[in-house]
């Protein structure tokens, strides 16, 4: 389902929605940046009431409202679950647009109202680069799934950790001089042993747990060459619903891959793109990893990159951007991955 709707964007109305823990503000704007009113409100459900009925006020066709919501994370999810279920239109917005707008325009405060308008402003610009906000990322098993990928991160880093410390231990005890050192030594690496051990059960039973999640959701991610349940389940996660993006571009743009024009005149260069969402773009770079070891393909295509004078980086970016492209696919059509008979690098 093409959740893009056709909108008459000259008659629509653009609210901007700065979030904080305490309280959010609204700001709203034609089509032509003409301001139709501003409000802050509470971060409850009184407050949310109270927006939704100045919204009303403000524009009584739900259509043809464009919601835009900045930082919602956490302090915006009791709000953004209202939007979502009862506006068509409601969008992510990079806080690197804002700031990009704030620092290079020529007023640099730094107000909430100031911020919603940016964020609105940033509606009535950038619109087709921006993801929607959907229902599938407030489905229960959406939120699990992007629980139990946070949980798992953390055993991860939690079991580095203890390791290292094992090597620390194990240095020092194989020096230790002194009975008494000695036996609290080994007292405490048998108990940083044990740890570790209970830390990886942990994380096993997560990887469980995501496999189970993933079903219908995902699992067919990992017939790619280079990605696991963990790896798929990061993807899912931060994806959010492929049909948030209106294109690939705009998929490969949200996850930070493909590089940013910057050009002047008749000089076109490219840069590359440090924004979009780096947690995504970060278990894309894994992938690409692990499809150069285990993939002849990626390794292939790699190597071409590397003979056009591309550096080991670029190439690991342009076939991070291949993959995405894949990936992109998987998830809207739901199929397991077929390499095309007669492949061809490309």
């Amino acid at each position: 389902m093409n959740n893009h709707r056709a909108i008459d964007r000259n008659r629509a109305t653009y609210v901007g929605i700065d979030v904080h823990p305490g309280t959010h503000t609204a700001f709203a704007m034609n089509r032509f940046e003409d301001e139709k009113g501003s409000l802050q409100f509470e971060n409850s459900q009184p407050g949310i009431q109270q927006f939704l009925v100045w919204l009303r006020t403000i524009e009584p066709v739900k259509e043809r409202s464009i919601l835009g919501v900045e930082g919602r994370g956490g302090n915006g999810h009791a709000l953004i679950g209202q939007l979502i279920r009862n506006y068509p239109h409601v969008y992510e917005v990079n806080t690197l647009f804002t700031k990009k707008r704030r620092t290079f325009g020529p007023n640099r405060e730094k107000t909430d109202e100031r911020d919603a308008k940016l964020i609105a402003e940033v509606l009535t610009r950038k619109l087709s680069e921006l993801p929607m906000i959907t229902q599938q990322e407030y489905r229960p098993q959406q939120v699990l799934l992007k629980k139990i990928v946070e949980f798992y991160g953390e055993a991860t880093n939690q079991g580095t950790r203890l390791r290292n410390q094992l090597h620390r231990l194990t240095l020092e005890l194989s020096l230790a001089a002194d009975a008494q050192q000695k036996r609290i030594l080994a007292f405490t690496l048998k108990e940083k042993q044990a740890e570790l051990q209970r830390m990886n059960k942990r994380r096993k039973t997560f990887v469980k747990q995501l496999a189970e999640l993933l079903e219908g959701n995902g699992k067919n991610l990992t017939s790619f060459p280079g990605i696991d349940t963990v790896a798929a389940a990061r993807i899912t996660a931060e994806t959010n619903g492929v049909e948030r993006f209106h294109s690939l571009d705009g998929f490969i743009s949200y996850a930070g891959i493909g590089p940013v024009e910057k050009s002047s005149g008749k000089n076109r260069r490219f840069k590359q793109n440090h924004g979009g969402n780096r947690q995504l773009n970060s278990a894309f770079f894994m992938i690409a990893i692990c499809n150069l070891r285990c993939d002849p393909k990626g390794k292939a295509y790699y190597q071409k990159k590397l003979s056009e004078g591309k550096s080991k980086k670029h190439a690991i970016r342009c076939l991070m951007q291949r993959i995405a492209s894949v990936i992109y696919g998987m998830l809207k059509n739901g199929d397991a991955y077929r390499a095309a008979p007669g492949y061809q690098i490309s």
